[in-house]
C-alpha cells in the first residue's frame, strides 16, 4: 500500500516563532501528539483528525476539508500550489510530525527532490525516529518541555540523546515558559542543550503569547532567565511569538 498520513492542516504563513521568525513557509500540521502540554496552541492536532484543512489559495485562509490519510501525491501537490516565490522552506510541524516517522521517511524525500528545505519543529522526545528523517532535514527547532509550565514529566535524557545526534546545518532549541516557569528547572534544561554538544545552536526564550499578543511573563522575568541562562550558553535570545495576533501559524 502506498505510503499515507494524517495532517491536520497544509497553509501558506509566516514562521511565528524562533530566529527565523517573519520567513514565508508552506507548512504541514500533522495530527498526533505523545505529549498534551497544558498551553498547547495546537490542540486540533493533538489527535489524529477525520480531515485535513486545505488553505485553497496562498495567505487568503479559505480551506477546503479533504478525507485523511493523505497520499504524498496529494500533499505534494498541495504544496506545489501554495508555493511562492521567495519561500523559504516546508514547516513539517504538528503535533509532533514524528509521531508518523514512517510517512515522513518517504514523504521527505520527495519534498526535497522537488527543490524545498525542511524545517522541523518537533519536541524533541523521540530521538530513536531520526534514522531515515533527519539525513532530509536543514532546520531543526526542538522544544524542551520544562514540566513547571507545561505540565508534562521532563523528557531532559531523550532531549538531550534527540540533540545529541542532529547532524544539520541549523538547530534553534526553544523554552516555552509561563509565569510558573522553575528557574533551577530552565538552567537544568540549558546544561542539556550544553551537554549535548549543540555548542552552535540558538537557544530561544519564548514566552507563552495569547490570542491577541498578550504576554503574561513579565519582562524583568525574561530578562533574569536570559541572564543566567548567558552564563552557561553562549547564544541565549528572548523571541515572543508573534503568529497569534496575526492568526497564522
Amino acid at each position: 500500500m502506498a505510503a499515507r498520513g494524517n495532517l491536520e492542516g497544509i497553509f501558506d504563513s509566516i514562521q511565528g516563532e524562533g530566529p527565523l521568525v517573519g520567513c514565508r513557509q508552506v507548512f504541514l500540521r500533522f495530527g498526533g501528539c505523545n505529549l498534551s502540554c497544558s498551553y498547547c496552541d495546537s490542540l486540533q492536532a493533538r489527535h489524529p483528525t477525520a480531515t485535513c484543512g486545505v488553505e485553497t489559495k496562498p495567505a487568503t485562509g479559505r480551506y477546503e476539508y479533504v478525507p485523511n490519510p493523505l497520499s504524498i501525491e496529494d500533499i505534494m501537490s498541495n504544496v506545489r500550489m501554495l508555493w511562492l516565490p521567495g519561500h523559504h522552506s516546508v514547516s513539517i510541524t504538528g503535533g509532533e510530525p514524528l509521531v508518523q516517522a514512517g510517512f515522513l521517511r518517504s514523504l521527505l524525500p520527495e519534498l526535497i527532490s522537488d527543490g524545498h528545505k525542511i524545517y522541523l519543529e518537533t519536541n524533541s522526545t523521540l530521538p530513536g525516529e531520526l534514522p531515515g528523517i533527519i539525513e532530509h532535514v536543514e532546520y531543526v527547532a526542538a522544544d524542551i518541555k520544562l514540566s513547571s509550565c507545561s505540565g508534562e514529566a521532563d523528557r531532559f535524557e531523550d532531549n538531550r540523546e534527540f540533540l545529541r545526534l542532529l547532524d544539520v546545518p541549523h538547530v534553534f532549541v526553544k523554552f516555552v515558559v509561563t509565569v510558573s516557569a522553575d528557574v533551577d528547572e530552565f538552567l537544568r534544561g540549558v546544561e542539556v542543550v550544553k551537554s549535548a554538544g549543540r555548542d552552535k545552536a540558538v537557544v530561544v526564550i519564548q514566552p507563552v503569547t495569547g490570542s491577541r499578543g498578550e504576554v503574561e511573563t513579565g519582562p524583568g522575568s525574561l530578562l533574569e532567565l536570559q541572564r543566567k541562562a548567558l552564563e552557561i550558553y553562549p547564544d541565549v535570545r528572548v523571541i515572543p511569538q508573534v503568529h497569534q495576533p496575526l492568526s497564522l501559524a
